[in-house]
C-alpha cells in the first residue's frame, strides 16, 4: 500500500506554483513538436533519470512487463534524441536482409504488414520493428488475478461503434474494412445485471459514459465537493434529472442544460465544408461566439476532449469537434449505436492483426475466444524463415537512404537492442512512428518533411488501473461511473468500471460483492495555457511523479469520493498498474486539417519520398484503429513499386 514520500516538487511547492513558473518560462522550447536540430541536442530542464520505483508493478500474464512506456523506452527515447549514441555506430555492416522494414507496431505498423501480407509476391519478407516488450503501441491489455479471478483491461485504446458490414470491401476503408478483413465478429456476450438488484447502467468502455449523448447508458455520478471541510454530494444521473439535483447556481445550471441539449447548430453538406468552416476556430470559440454559450458547457466538454484528444475544447478545433461529435455540431446520436471495448480494449485488434499475420504468434485456432484470450507468444515473433517477422525491443537509430534518395535501391536502418547495435537492409521502409521521434531517426528526411513534423502538438496520458476486490462502494451510490473537478493535490476527474465482455471462458462476475478493474483515464490539460505548455506540463508530471506517490494519491482520491459509502482501499484494493505514454495524442489543433483554404503538415507527411513513407495515427487527427491502419496501409501501397 502507499508509502509517506514528499511530492516530487518539495512540500512547498504546489502544483499550480509548478504551472505557473513553468508557464512563463517553458513556452515551446519543451513542446512535443519542438525538436533540436539535427544532430544536436535539445535542451531539456525536465530530463531524468527515472528511478527504481518508477515503473511499478504490472499485473500478471505476458503484458507485466509492458504496460504503457517502460523506463528503458523513455531513456532510449531521450538517447536518440540527444543524440547520445556511440561514434562509429553508423558504419555497421547489415546483417539481414528484407524487402520492407516497418519501424513502429502500433495500428499503423500493423495496417502496413498486414497490407504488404496481402501483396506480396513469392518470397518477399518484411520485418516490424517495436521499442516495447510487446507489439501494439497504446492497444495493450493489463491482466491481473483477484481471488482466483482472472480481469484483463486496457492499458489504452479501447472502444469502438460496430461499424456498417461493408458492401465491396475492395472500396472500403477504416473500421469497416479491417472489420470484414480480419473476421471480428459483430456480436458480443455480456453479463446481465440481476432484476432483484438496484437498478444500474454499465458503460461498455471507457469513454461513452463522457460522452453527451451516450452518457444515458451509464449510471453516473457527479460528486461536487465541498469548499474547506472535505465533504461534498452526490448527483446521480443528473443530466436525466436535468441537473436538479445538482448543487449549482441556476444560471450555471441553465448553461449546462443548454450546452448538453445544443443539438446541431450548424449542418454541413460535406466533411469539406465542415472543415473549410471549422478548422479556423477552436472548439471552446465556437461555442462561445457561435453560440453564446458560458463557462460550464466548455470545461464539461473538456472532460471527453481531453480524454480523446490529449487537450481541452480551448485547444481542439471545432472540426475535431464535429467529427466526434459534440454538442452544438451534432444531433443526437442514435439509441441503437452499439459502442462496445473487448477485453483488453483494442488489444483484440492487435490480436487479430497478430493471428493473421503469424498464425503461431497467439495459442489455440482462428476462434474469437483462442484470439482474445490466449497468450500471446512472443517466441513465434521473429523465427526465420517467415514472410513477417516482429521483432520487439528493437529501437531504430538511423534511417537513410543508401545514397540519394532519388537513385537509392536500398535503405538502410540501424537500431539498438539488447545493448547491441545492429543493422539491417530494405528495399523499402515505413516508418509507422510519431513525428516526436521521425526527425531524429531518418536521417536524410528533407527540409519540409522536419518543417512539417516540427507542427505536430503531441499531449501525454495515463491510464490507471485498480484492481477491486469488489465494488460495494460504487452500488451503494448507484453509479458504475464517476466524474468530479480537479482538486489540488487530487489524482484526475473521472473513473468507471466496465460491464465485462465474455469470451468462452472468459466471464468476469458482475457483481458488486465480486472483484473488478475500476480505470482512471487521465489527460494532462491545464486550459488557459498555451497548448505547448500544457503538454509540457503533463509530460513534466507524467515523468517526474513516481509509483508511490501516484499510488498514494489514487488512494487518496478514492478515500475522499468513496469512503463515506464503505471503501476501505486495505480491503477492496488488490492491485494497481500504472500505463504512462508520453506522446499519447497528436494533438487536432485549429488549423490542423489545412484551416480554410490551407495545406496541412500531415499533406507533407502522406507524401513518400524515394523509399521512405510515413504513417502513424497523428496523421488522422482524431486516433483510432481504422484510420490508423489505413495510414499504413497507404504507406505500403505508395511503396509498392520500391518493392
Amino acid at each position: 500500500m502507499p508509502r509517506n514520500r514528499k511530492t516530487r516538487f518539495g512540500a512547498s511547492i504546489t502544483r499550480r506554483d509548478f504551472v505557473n513558473g513553468m508557464a512563463a518560462g517553458a513556452g515551446a522550447a519543451l513542446a512535443a513538436g519542438a525538436l533540436a536540430a539535427p544532430g544536436g541536442s535539445a535542451p531539456d530542464p525536465l530530463a531524468l533519470s527515472l528511478g527504481a520505483d518508477w515503473y511499478g508493478y504490472g499485473g500478471v500474464g505476458p503484458y507485466r512487463h509492458s504496460h504503457g512506456n517502460s523506463p528503458e523506452v523513455v531513456e532510449a527515447a531521450h538517447r536518440v534524441r540527444d543524440r547520445r549514441i556511440p561514434a562509429g555506430f553508423d558504419q555497421l555492416d547489415p546483417a539481414e536482409e528484407f524487402d520492407l522494414v516497418i519501424v513502429g507496431g502500433g495500428m499503423a505498423g500493423l495496417g502496413a504488414a498486414f497490407e504488404f501480407s496481402r501483396t506480396r509476391r513469392s518470397g518477399q519478407t518484411c520485418l516490424v520493428m517495436d521499442n516495447h516488450p510487446m507489439i501494439g503501441g497504446e492497444a495493450k491489455e493489463n491482466e491481473f488475478l483477484v481471488n482466483g479471478q482472472r480481469l484483463i483491461a486496457p492499458q489504452g485504446a479501447n472502444g469502438f461503434f460496430v461499424p456498417e458490414a461493408a458492401a465491396d470491401l475492395s472500396e472500403a476503408r477504416g473500421d469497416p474494412y479491417y472489420y470484414a478483413a480480419l473476421g471480428i465478429p459483430r456480436e458480443f456476450a455480456y453479463p446481465r445485471w440481476p432484476e432483484q438488484m438496484k437498478p444500474l447502467k454499465f458503460c461498455r468502455d471507457n469513454y461513452g459514459y463522457l460522452v453527451a449523448g451516450l452518457q444515458r447508458n451509464t449510471s453516473v455520478g457527479h460528486f461536487f465537493g465541498a469548499a474547506g471541510d472535505g465533504s461534498g454530494a452526490w448527483a446521480v444521473d443528473m443530466f436525466e434529472q436535468r441537473l436538479a439535483g445538482a448543487p449549482l447556481p441556476e444560471a450555471s445550471r441553465r448553461a449546462l442544460l443548454d450546452w448538453f441539449n445544443s443539438g446541431a447548430a450548424r449542418r454541413f453538406d460535406s466533411p469539406e465544408q465542415a472543415r473549410r468552416a471549422l478548422d479556423t476556430m477552436s472548439y471552446e470559440q465556437f461555442l462561445r461566439n457561435e453560440l453564446a454559450l458560458g463557462e460550464e458547457g466548455i470545461r464539461y466538454a473538456d472532460l471527453f476532449l481531453a480524454s480523446a484528444c490529449g487537450l481541452g475544447s480551448d485547444c481542439v478545433s471545432a472540426y475535431a469537434a464535429w467529427q466526434l461529435p459534440m454538442p452544438g455540431l451534432f444531433g443526437p446520436i442514435p439509441p441503437d449505436a452499439r459502442r462496445v471495448s473487448f477485453p483488453g480494449g483494442n488489444s483484440g485488434f492487435v490480436r487479430h492483426f497478430l493471428k493473421r499475420l503469424i498464425p503461431d504468434a497467439i495459442e489455440g485456432g482462428t476462434n474469437f475466444e483462442d484470439l482474445i484470450t490466449r497468450p500471446i507468444r512472443s517466441e513465434a515473433l521473429d523465427r526465420p524463415g517467415q514472410p513477417v517477422r516482429m521483432r520487439t525491443r528493437a529501437t531504430a537509430l538511423r534511417v537513410s537512404h543508401d545514397g540519394p534518395a532519388e537513385k537509392a535501391g536500398s535503405v538502410l536502418v540501424i537500431y539498438e537492442r539488447n545493448g547491441k547495435y545492429r543493422a539491417v537492409r530494405a528495399r523499402a521502409v515505413v516508418m509507422a512512428t510519431g513525428s516526436w521521434m521521425n526527425p531524429h531517426v531518418v536521417d536524410d528526411m528533407p527540409p519540409s518533411y522536419r518543417e512539417a513534423c516540427a507542427k505536430f502538438l503531441h499531449a501525454p496520458f495515463l491510464v490507471a488501473n485498480v484492481a477491486l476486490t469488489n465494488w460495494r462502494f460504487l452500488y451503494e451510490l448507484g453509479i458504475t461511473a464517476a466524474i468530479w473537478d480537479r482538486e489540488e493535490g487530487g489524482f484526475g476527474f473521472t473513473c468507471n468500471i466496465r460491464n465485462p465482455m465474455h469470451v468462452g471462458g472468459y466471464r468476469p462476475p458482475l457483481d458488486p460483492g465480486q472483484p473488478t478493474v475500476l480505470s482512471f483515464y487521465t489527460p494532462f490539460h491545464s486550459p488557459g495555457l498555451d497548448p505547448a505548455a500544457q503538454v509540457a506540463l503533463g509530460r513534466a508530471e507524467l515523468l517526474g511523479v513516481s509509483y508511490p506517490q501516484y499510488e498514494a494519491r489514487i488512494v487518496r482520491q478514492m478515500t475522499r469520493l468513496f469512503a463515506r459509502s464503505g471503501f476501505d482501499p486495505a480491503v477492496d484494493v488488490a492491485g494497481l498498474i500504472l500505463n504512462r505514454w508520453g506522446h499519447a495524442y497528436s494533438v487536432p489543433y485549429p488549423g490542423f486539417y489545412g484551416g480554410a483554404n490551407g495545406s496541412a503538415p500531415r499533406d507533407t507527411l502522406r507524401k513518400n519520398y524515394g523509399r521512405i513513407a510515413f504513417a502513424h495515427s497523428e496523421l488522422d487527427g482524431l486516433q483510432h484503429y481504422g484510420p490508423a491502419a489505413d495510414e499504413g496501409r497507404r504507406a505500403c501501397q505508395q511503396l509498392a513499386n520500391a518493392l
